[in-house]
């Protein structure tokens, strides 16, 4: 009885990563599946928030969007909801449109940014507090030499990690342009709550000038699954403190 319980225990835990191994494939290929990775945010042993990114195929494109939420004790220190969307060309992971809304504490405005062939439209309102008093509305042009927005370059790392063991990522955030340093450290067997994966650990040094609270701070380590290279787990420093992001769940 007991015997058979783990074995039928074992039997679900693989079909569950063999499923997240294939719908994830499919979403890395020209044809992208419907799919979103749910992570828990920790503080030691206390969840402190939840984050969601989703890939949907939308014809030529990807759109990618993501919300970010601090819950339990993470929203009495610090109230966070933050969320966003971008769109993706397939062809290059270039970035067309970038949204990104933000609820830091007593920070809040929302960006938008929209990549033309050679020029980067930014609109930006910040708020008078956490009210819809609009405090400034600013439209702003940059040239555009291939840099990405957040969303795009996370998953065009996620990519080249498997081609690069280090290089640079090219930023554009915050009316500012980064060249990001990443390095490949090893590869890595992890297990994450009752499944395990054969990932690739990666450590970048986001030294970005951002607003709001969650304005990056010292190395970053992210561990990316193999099989999909997609993330499954993060260990990532802001200027409130230090968090790992892991993997909680998966949908399609």
């Amino acid at each position: 009885m007991c015997y058979d319980y783990f074995m039928i225990k074992e039997t679900k835990i693989k079909a569950i990563k063999l499923f997240l191994i294939i719908s994830l494939f499919l979403a890395a290929k020209s044809s992208f599946a419907n799919v979103s990775l749910c992570f828990d945010v920790e503080l030691l042993i206390f969840k402190v928030g939840e984050s969601c990114i989703s890939y949907k195929d939308v014809g030529e494109d990807i759109l990618i969007e993501s919300f970010m939420r601090t819950v339990n004790i993470g929203s009495i220190a610090k109230r966070v909801n933050d969320t966003g969307y971008t769109y993706v060309a397939k062809e290059g992971l270039k970035p067309r449109k970038f949204f990104f809304y933000q609820e830091e504490g007593s920070f809040k405005r929302y960006q938008s940014y929209h990549f033309q062939e050679d020029k980067i439209w930014v609109k930006e309102v910040k708020y008078r507090g956490l009210t819809d008093e609009v405090e400034k509305d600013e439209e702003k042009t940059y040239p555009n030499n291939g840099y990405r927005d957040p969303y795009s370059l996370a998953l065009f790392l996620f990519k080249e990690v498997f081609k690069s063991q280090s290089g640079y990522l090219n930023l554009f955030y915050d009316d500012r342009f980064y060249n990001i340093p990443y390095k490949v450290l090893n590869d890595e067997n992890i297990k994450i709550r009752e499944n395990k994966f054969s990932t690739r650990k990666v450590l970048i040094k986001p030294e970005i000038k951002g607003k709001g609270l969650l304005r990056p701070k010292g190395n970053w380590y992210i561990w990316i699954d193999k099989d999909s290279q997609l993330p499954v787990k993060m260990s990532v420093g802001f200027i409130i403190g230090s968090v790992d992001v892991i993997l909680n769940n998966f949908s399609k």
